[in-house]
């Protein structure tokens, strides 16, 4: 059985990348559960699926992810894009530019929040910039307090 593979990298070394993983007996795929990102590979973007077309979406302007059973959207003020990256990946990639899981559906981005609602049980309310509201669960609490600098 031949392994999927994912590869992020920059488009110079994509190439070479996929040959070496090719003739190593790996299969490249978009929808693999197995990673290859290049070390010092910056991505500041994600393309997103809107009605038959595909565009561009930079960190800044994304508000938050969310899974749909196997589907992943990300959300902008105005805008729902599908896209293809499932949210352990998107967590990976976002590692330390200022998005958290919040929730086991959801990741969001610290600068997307409005306003921020204690609740009871721990939980906590997020009414986002397009004024949609979001639960950071208790599971997942302590470690958004922390994020936002509550604690």
């Amino acid at each position: 059985m031949k392994l999927k593979v994912k590869i992020i990298s920059s488009k110079d070394n994509y190439i070479k990348y996929k040959k070496q993983l090719e003739s190593a007996g790996f299969i490249i795929s978009d929808d693999a559960d197995i990673v290859f990102k290049e070390v010092d590979m910056v991505q500041d973007t994600f393309i997103g699926l809107l009605e038959d077309q595909y565009e561009v979406i930079h960190y800044s302007k994304i508000l938050y992810f969310e899974a749909f059973g196997h589907d992943i959207f990300l959300r902008t003020i105005d805008k729902e894009y599908k896209i293809k990256e499932k949210l352990y990946e998107i967590e990976t990639i976002l590692y330390e530019k200022n998005f958290i899981r919040i929730n086991k559906s959801q990741i969001i981005n610290k600068y997307g929040i409005k306003t921020i609602i204690p609740s009871f049980n721990s939980r906590i309310n997020l009414v986002m910039k397009n004024d949609d509201i979001l639960y950071v669960t208790r599971v997942y609490s302590s470690r958004f307090k922390e994020f936002i600098g509550f604690k």
